[in-house]
């Protein structure tokens, strides 16, 4: 799991006295979070602490601290709250207090990467559900999926990214039954052959501009990936 638990939360004392010092309110997801919980990780993402004097020395490097240090060699209004060592930074690009942004270190530039945090740890959970659709496929041999006839109408979601669709493909027979429901409730559980899926299926996709959606859940939300990444890395 890429969500994993740090601190205590904080109280809306606390936060409010961040906030005085940083001089404006703090994004309203992120203040949520904070109240859950403190000093948490999302992915590769360390989130910026909120010091507190219960745990000094795993806060002490804390949001206050990092947005205050060296803040004029970052563009104006960005506000930094995570990290993955590497010298690329998450953050809010303000007064847009939604949209999370990545500071990439190399281009010197800011990008949007999700519309909000909630999004963000989405799209972070779907990455880590796409690399295990990957190493089980590869050790079974074989990909699922829901189809409404024998050879044709493939489970499908229209793409949030461009005018395409998404074909929905899964490692387990359990992932897949588990969208059998409302529309999909009379199509059938198809087994595809890993070869026939490689060899057959993405190279199709990608000569017709479509997308792969990995292991999603019933709420069909999850990253669209390029067939043509996908078969990259089946093929090693």
């Amino acid at each position: 799991m890429t969500y994993q638990i740090g601190l205590p939360g904080v109280t809306e004392e606390r936060l409010q006295e961040v906030e005085a010092e940083l001089g404006f309110e703090l994004p309203k997801e992120l203040r949520n979070r904070y109240k859950q919980e403190n000093k948490f990780s999302i992915g590769e993402w360390e989130f910026h602490p909120i010091k507190d004097e219960q745990y000094i020395k795993r806060t002490w490097d804390d949001l206050v601290r990092i947005n205050l240090t060296d803040a004029e060699e970052y563009p104006e209004g960005f506000l930094r709250i995570a990290a993955d060592g590497t010298g690329d930074e998450l953050g809010y690009q303000l007064p847009d207090k939604e949209t999370i942004v990545l500071w990439d270190h190399e281009e010197q530039e800011l990008f949007p990467i999700a519309p909000t945090l909630k999004m963000f740890i989405k799209k972070e959970q779907s990455a880590e559900q796409a690399e295990l659709f990957l190493e089980t496929v590869l050790e079974t041999g074989a990909v699922y999926g829901l189809s409404k006839f024998e050879q044709s109408g493939w489970a499908y979601c229209p793409s949030n990214q461009d005018e395409t669709d998404v074909l929905l493909f899964f490692s387990t027979e359990a992932a897949a039954k588990a969208l059998q429901t409302k529309e999909w409730s009379d199509y059938h559980l198809i087994r595809l052959d890993l070869d026939l899926f490689m060899n057959g299926w993405l190279p199709n996709m990608i000569d017709d501009g479509l997308y792969c959606g990995l292991d999603w859940g019933p709420e069909l939300v999850g990253l669209e990936l390029d067939p043509e990444d996908v078969l990259a890395d089946l093929e090693g």
